[in-house]
């Protein structure tokens, strides 16, 4: 066991008869990505979350737990631990010193030790597999083994992410990816999908402001020509109560096509509890408004889908 873990404090978890380690020795510890883990990582294997991708992207053997969580301000200690056992859980990652380097690059043969892995308190572990169940019922075909494959990755991954970005969501009406806009032109192309004229009013009027003059679409066809013309925006902005046109199967279309691979993709929706984010999350948007859209929360979350501060000029326009 790693040295900056066989001291940890421990307490025992009747509910799966283990040991639990203190989350504070987890952010002593070095952690590794598997070979699993790289895979994931870049899209060849299990997909992940948005939060969970930022966080495997920081491991890679070098920093401390400490040094990481400086980075995701999104996090505490607590969910530090949390998310780095659901990672650990998934065998995307292992203590530095748990399993040799040889053996980390090519495919991970060690079992993780037991009591290792942190558990949660009783209160977020229902509230987990509460937001999961919800998810599961909003999905079509959630039987067939793929999806049920997905649910218990990403999902997992999306459900854990949700408990803590819900909160955050509720004060500030949205929720940004920290990565949303990384690699972004200083021009974006954005794509406004919505059916009301007087809410694609004002996001035009705001993005205008920007520097950026965004294409609206009001139809699924219409949007369906954009996404599959040579000029495919770098944002969409969909309303997910637009009719005939499902938001959330939109994200998980795009999710499985290459050529959209780029698009970072904002949600609007009337709906903002857990699952309905978590479901975002799992499908890969990078932002999550909640509707009725109000301009101080516009005027907070755009300059961070943009990758803009808000004191910051725009861009000339080519």
């Amino acid at each position: 066991m790693p040295r900056a873990l066989m001291h940890a404090e421990r307490a025992p978890d009747a509910a799966n008869n283990r040991v639990v380690e203190s989350p504070h020795m987890l952010l002593d510890a070095i952690f590794i990505r598997t070979r699993k883990g790289a895979l994931a990582l870049s899209g060849a294997d299990s997909p992940l979350s948005g939060g969970f991708r930022q966080l495997l992207r920081l491991i890679n053997g070098k920093r401390s737990g400490h040094e990481i969580l400086k980075e995701m301000s999104q996090l505490d200690e607590e969910d530090f631990a949390l998310w780095t056992a659901e990672l650990m859980r998934q065998e995307l990652v292992a203590p530095q010193d748990e399993v040799p380097v040889d053996e980390m690059a090519f495919g991970l043969t060690a079992e993780m030790p037991v009591g290792l892995v942190p558990g949660s308190d009783p209160e977020t572990s229902a509230m987990i597999d509460d937001i999961m169940a919800n998810v599961s019922l909003s999905l079509s075909g959630a039987a067939a083994p793929e999806v049920q494959k997905r649910l218990g990755t990403t999902g997992r991954m999306a459900a854990i992410e949700a408990v803590r970005s819900h909160g955050a969501m509720g004060k500030a009406g949205f929720f940004v990816y920290p990565d949303a806009s990384l690699g972004l032109p200083d021009n974006p192309r954005v794509c406004i999908a919505g059916h009301v004229p007087a809410q694609n009013r004002v996001l035009e009027l705001l993005l205008t402001r920007a520097g950026i003059e965004p294409v609206i679409v009001s139809t699924r066809d219409e949007l369906r020509a954009i996404l599959g013309g040579a000029q495919k925006p770098h944002v969409l902005m969909v309303d997910a109560e637009m009719p005939m046109l499902d938001a959330f199967r939109t994200l998980d279309a795009m999710r499985t096509d290459s050529a959209l691979e780029g698009v970072r993709v904002v949600v609007l929706s009337t709906r903002g509890d857990r699952a309905d984010l978590a479901r975002a999350m799992m499908l890969g948007a990078a932002a999550y408004i909640v509707k009725p859209l109000r301009k101080e929360v516009l005027d907070a979350a755009l300059p961070r889908i943009l990758g803009r501060t808000s004191d910051k000029a725009p861009p000339p326009r080519s």
